[in-house]
């Protein structure tokens, strides 16, 4: 036997050794759900909506809040899923 088989018998009772050996193929299986997160989300245009969960939930407006708080700057956004029509308003103080 020479010198290369003895380190690699010996690399082979290593657990370490073992797992890096693993992870080309796990590289690989990651590299490809990543691919396909990307293409699924490639034709997004807004945000995920709570609804329909499809990524068309955009800002549609922000006007002042009515009432007095919309005096002191408090503002409403305004959301619209173009996919299921779905609406939302968020209000928010300013700072």
């Amino acid at each position: 036997m020479g010198i290369l088989e003895d380190v690699l018998l010996a690399l082979e009772r290593i657990p370490a050794w073992k797992r890096l050996q693993s992870a080309p193929q796990e590289i690989d299986q990651l590299k490809a759900r990543v691919a396909a997160l990307e293409l699924r989300l490639a034709p997004a245009t807004g945000d995920s909506c709570p609804k329909c969960r499809v990524m068309t939930f955009m800002l549609q407006r922000t006007v002042p809040e009515p009432g007095p708080f919309g005096d002191l700057g408090a503002m409403q956004d305004e959301y619209l899923c173009s996919s299921c029509g779905y609406t939302n308003v968020h209000k928010r103080n300013p700072g």
